[in-house]
């Protein structure tokens, strides 16, 4: 098999399923309870914890980490929390016209029950958030500016730092930055950022495990409400061991991180290069992040082509994971306008587990495919 979908999903590595293992072998307290098992439950997530804040370089007693199930409950935990905490100061939200499912449900929940008022920003022709729009449109009463870092079907890197920078003129506005596609791939700077969510599973972590990080100033209303845990924005039983394998998820994603992006880098310039070559192929990605890679085949729905390729042992993804299936992309559909060039697109994400023998097998089948051979 050949798995080209690694946005989607990426296979927990080794070290990660140890680590798991080993804690949950040897490590039986509540982390909150005030027995010595508990005590020493507790010493073991605070130390890990703070390898959490001090890969992203982020100050302990300015962020904080709120673990949670995936990056949707995370946004759902930041959008919904923040909304309920602050919609005294107003209940205006500003969007990108390309954010994930899990964001775009919340604010849709939010719109028709509780009467936000939730405003798209402009993108360019690359995807890009238009900064010129987002400054046009923050207002006293913007509370809140919901920007992914990459976008998850075609790949544009965000301005971030910037929409933090604007967000500063406006004390009621906090910014949600999205790093799902982000974290382990490319180098972050999050300082500033009132709220970055992301899942470990993208990298090598666990399905099931999500992290958002917070400004320890920012109050949320929180989603889950129960008795005494680690963190007073989700109530549970802390799982210690998802937690620490999150944590040690991300610190081998970011201590290799250099090498992988040179590698996916090699990796896209060998395969755009190669598709360039047929002329029913169209390339729809920037190309500034190698990871991500959206084409549209002329004449050829996406759902056949990869349903056709599945059959070949190839797995590649007809938009993101978590969009509907048989609707044009919504993120082609802004950048090119064309409904048919939408609905032709898919998604081809790798990794540094891909090798050039695999897109090389991908290329000739896809023409074959395409060519009817």
């Amino acid at each position: 098999m050949i798995y080209l979908d690694y946005s989607a999903n990426f296979p927990t590595s080794k070290e990660v399923l140890d680590y798991l293992v080993d804690i949950e072998t040897h490590y039986h307290g509540n982390c909150v309870s005030l027995h010595k098992e508990g005590k020493r439950s507790m010493e073991l997530y605070r130390k890990e914890n703070q390898k959490l804040l001090d890969v992203f370089h982020l100050n302990e007693t300015e962020y904080e980490a709120i673990y949670t199930s995936s990056a949707s409950e995370s946004n759902n935990l930041a959008i919904k929390g923040l909304f309920q905490s602050y919609e005294g100061f107003g209940k205006h939200i500003l969007v990108s016209e390309f954010e994930h499912s899990s964001t775009n449900a919340v604010l849709g929940y939010l719109r028709e029950g509780y009467n936000a008022d939730v405003q798209f920003i402009k993108t360019d022709s690359d995807g890009k958030l238009d900064l010129n729009d987002l400054k046009k449109k923050i207002r006293n009463d913007t509370i809140l500016i919901c920007l992914s870092v990459v976008e998850s079907e075609a790949g544009a890197i965000q301005d971030y730092k910037s929409v933090i920078e604007i967000a500063k003129d406006h004390p009621n506005c906090h910014v949600l930055l999205d790093a799902t596609q982000a974290v382990g791939k490319i180098p972050l700077e999050l300082e500033g950022a009132d709220l970055v969510s992301f899942t470990p599973h993208k990298y090598g972590g666990l399905i099931g495990t999500g992290i958002l990080l917070k400004k320890k100033n920012v109050v949320l209303t929180p989603l889950i409400h129960g008795g005494n845990s680690v963190s007073i924005y989700r109530s549970s039983t802390a799982p210690l061991g998802l937690i620490c394998s999150s944590i040690k998820a991300t610190e081998l994603a970011l201590s290799n991180l250099d090498f992988h992006l040179e590698k996916a880098k090699e990796l896209q310039s060998y395969l755009v290069n190669e598709l360039k070559k047929d002329d029913s192929i169209l390339i729809n990605s920037n190309l500034e992040f190698p990871y991500i890679l959206n084409i549209s085949v002329k004449g050829h729905k996406a759902r056949e082509i990869v349903e056709k390729l599945s059959e070949k042992d190839i797995c590649v993804s007809q938009k993101s994971a978590c969009s509907i299936t048989n609707t044009p992309s919504k993120t082609i559909m802004s950048i090119y306008h064309d409904k048919e060039r939408a609905l032709e697109s898919f998604r081809i994400s790798i990794s540094y587990l891909t090798t050039k023998e695999e897109l090389k097998e991908f290329i000739e089948t896809l023409r074959g495919i395409i060519h009817g051979k």
